[in-house]
């Protein structure tokens, strides 16, 4: 894939021969259309296939989220999605019977080097409002007080989301986070956690942890 002159969006789009022009983040990027072949995939190629059409499927309600969490890569945020996408297929995807089934609570919503939710756990105080609790575990490690939660629900059946990136730091041990539809919710929604840190030059992450569909 290759990035051309400034300004070739506004001269041309569409096909070129067998190139492709489209914009992407706001920069123009050129790549070869796929070629059709009539031969037939192999059982491998049909099980990636899948594989791929599934995770992709599961991530997509919380592409904007996943973009944040892998922000310690230094790409764009298409990369991030894909990295996330790749972590999916290779971890959270086994195969059961020859077909691919993804596993919700080997997803990853983030990665990176900061020390992960410890103890965590998350119970309904009401219909709508979620407690979430984990140890305060800043004296171990590289952890620190001012580390920030980073939380993310999914319902894969409606593909509803909320997500939490504000208000919530490790030395606290709980957060209530109030979701803006009306109960019960239980048992509908995926669950991730975890903790980042933000200075003047990046943001870095803790892998993810997953609580569950409580």
């Amino acid at each position: 894939m290759a990035k051309p002159p400034r300004n070739l969006n506004r001269l041309v789009s569409g096909k070129m021969g067998n190139l492709v022009v489209y914009e992407r983040d706001g920069k123009t990027v050129l790549r070869s259309r796929p070629v059709k072949t009539k031969k037939k995939p192999s059982a491998k190629q049909v099980y990636t296939r899948k594989a791929f059409k599934k995770a992709n499927a599961f991530l997509t309600p919380i592409r904007s989220e996943l973009e944040l969490g892998f922000s310690g890569l230094s790409a764009d945020k298409s990369k991030r999605f894909g990295k996330a996408l790749s972590l999916a297929i290779k971890q959270a995807i086994l195969p059961v019977d020859g077909e691919p089934n993804l596993y919700p609570e080997r997803v990853k919503i983030s990665s990176g080097d900061v020390l992960e939710p410890a103890d965590a756990a998350a119970s309904w105080e009401a219909s709508n409002r979620l407690v979430l609790t984990w140890r305060p575990n800043s004296f171990e490690g590289m952890a620190k007080d001012g580390d920030e939660i980073f939380y993310v629900a999914l319902d894969p059946v409606t593909k509803r989301k909320w997500s939490v990136e504000k208000g919530g730091y490790r030395k606290n041990g709980s957060l209530t986070i109030d979701f803006p539809w009306t109960g019960p919710l239980a048992g509908q929604f995926y669950h991730y956690l975890a903790f980042y840190t933000q200075s003047s030059s990046k943001v870095e992450f803790s892998d993810s942890i997953c609580l569950g569909r409580i």
